[in-house]
This record gives C-alpha cells, structure tokens and sequence, in this order.
C-alpha cells in the first residue's frame, strides 16, 4: 500500500514539476514534437515511393519484344541464347516466352474493362508481339547487384535479330529513384540526431530549472535521510511525461499532415487524365509502428535528459 501510494506521488510531482515551468515544458514538447513529425513524414513519404516503385509494372524485369519477321527457327536461337546468359547470372531469376496469344490473354486479364472489345481479336490479326520476359531476384536483395544487370543488357544487344529498341527496362528509373531515397533517409536520419539533441537541451534546462527552484527542498530531504532515486524519480517522470505528451501530440499531428496535407501534395501533383499515378497506403498501415516509434522517442529523451541533468542537485 506503501508503494502504491509512493509511485501515485511521484506521478503527482512529475506533474507539479510541468505546471512550475509551463513555458519551459511547452518548449520541450514543441521540439520533441518536431523531431518525431519531421522523422515520421521523410518515412511515410519514403515508403510510399517505394511501395508505388516496386509496383510499378517491368520494375525487376527486362522484357525483349521479337519482330514479327523471325521465323520459329530464329526465335527458338535467341530464346536459347537468353537462357545460356541466365546461367551464368546470379541475380536473374527466371527467363520465360510468351507467345503472340499468350500475350494478348494477359493483357485481357490485366485491363477488363476492355475485354469486350479485345475478343475482336485472333491470332492473324493480333497486335501484340511475341516477348521474352527476364525477372531478377528482389532488389532489397542484400545479394543484389546493379552491374549484372546492365551487363545482361549489353550482352542481349549482342543477340543476333535482336535490337536495342527491342529491349524494354525500368532499371534506370529503379537505380535513380533508390538513390534519391536513399538521401531522403540520410536527410531524415540527419535531422532526428541534431533535433534529438535539440530536445534534450531544452528537457534538461526545464527540468534543471525545476530542480533549482527545489534545491534547498532537496538538500533538506538529503540530510533527513532521502534517498536518491526518491528524489530523483518525479523529475525523471517529469521528463517521461514530456515525451510521452510530445508522442501523443505528433502522432495526432502525423494523421492530419499524412492523410491531408501530404495526401493532396503528393496525389494532386502527380496525376495523368484525372488519375494518380501514386497511390498512398492507408494511414491504418503505419499506425502500430507509428506508435512505437514515437513513443520510444518520447520515452529516450525524457528519461535521458533528465536524468543527466539532476546529478549535481544529488551531491551533498
């Protein structure tokens, strides 16, 4: 009962320790809250890319069109020669054929709303060509390498009956979208510490002042036998119920910006006919890791930089 009654005390004084120094602890939860929001939108948007990057069509894929003019001899030779390239390539997955009709079924299962109209269509008078399509393992792959898959490339141009405009590959668009993600998360990475340690300044000046305007009250209970952590523990809650406030506010405030601000920047900007070309995922995907994250910001800084900044106050 004793216990229960000391920790509700502690509580009660982390509190108290807020409402002394309102201006000060309005700072702290205005910084941390900056920290986490800046943190959290570079990640939503970063992973937004990439979710939109890896499904977009052919991303991991060199797809090769065969000319008309090839007869089944020649295409048979220039399937058999991708095959003997795969072999030799460890990022590349699988090489298939499809055929002119083949082809034509997919595109009817990929577009149904058009299928009334394809049915027009038979295997005289099909538009589509005839394609090799050669799929590389998973660019998250910590295996992977961007090299092998130029040298494929160059190495299929040298193909008889195949020409460069016959070969199709988003490789380029991958490789320069990864790199501009990467910085982002180097920018975001960059920003957290120099926020974070911003944070923790101004925790620890609030509750420095705190401790300050309580020295003779803590030197008192000192000599009357106190110990440290007693006097300790209501500035070191102090300082999580700084983070754990600033937690709750950023989360609140990274709905708002994702689901309406980021939403209509990134979706008005980029549309074709009315129609976006990037789809965000659902807040609802974020939300635990959201959570987590935040509150293990929040509970960092309030528990570090309260702690740092009571020790002189101990020494008697």
């Amino acid at each position: 009962m004793r216990k229960i009654g000391t920790f509700f005390y502690h509580i009660g004084q982390g509190f108290i320790g807020i409402s002394r120094n309102i201006v000060m602890s309005s700072a702290s939860v205005l910084v941390l809250v900056s920290c986490m929001l800046i943190v959290g939108t570079f990640y939503l948007v970063i992973d937004n890319f990439s979710v939109n990057l890896k499904s977009t069509d052919n991303i991991n894929m060199i797809k090769i069109t065969i000319p008309d003019e090839l007869t089944d001899d020649q295409v048979t030779r220039v399937f058999s020669d991708v095959l003997e390239l795969k072999e030799k390539l460890d990022n590349v997955e699988k090489a298939e054929f499809f055929t002119k009709m083949q082809n034509l079924q997919i595109y009817r299962e990929k577009n149904p709303k058009l299928s009334d109209y394809l049915v027009i269509f038979n295997e005289d008078d099909n538009p589509l060509p005839a394609s090799i399509e050669i799929t590389f393992t998973s660019f998250t792959d910590p295996d992977f390498e961007m090299d092998e898959v130029y040298q494929l490339k160059n190495k299929l141009e040298e193909i008889e009956n195949i020409h460069n405009e016959d070969i199709h590959e988003n490789i380029a668009l991958y490789d320069k979208v990864t790199s501009v993600t990467d910085t982002l998360t180097m920018v975001a990475l960059y920003m957290l510490v120099i926020l974070l340690l911003v944070s923790l300044f101004v925790i620890m000046n609030t509750i420095k002042l705190g401790m300050h305007s309580r020295r003779h009250e803590i030197m008192f209970m000192r000599y009357v036998g106190a110990t440290k952590s007693f006097i300790r523990t209501p500035f070191i809650i102090e300082g999580i119920i700084i983070g754990l406030i600033s937690a709750a506010v950023a989360y609140g405030l990274q709905f708002y910006v994702y689901n309406y601000i980021i939403a209509d920047i990134l979706t008005e900007n980029s549309t074709i006919n009315s129609a976006s070309i990037i789809e965000l995922a659902p807040f609802e995907n974020y939300r635990t890791l959201l959570i987590y994250g935040f509150l293990g910001i929040g509970f960092f800084a309030g528990v570090v930089s309260s702690s740092l900044s009571i020790k002189k106050y101990l020494k008697v």
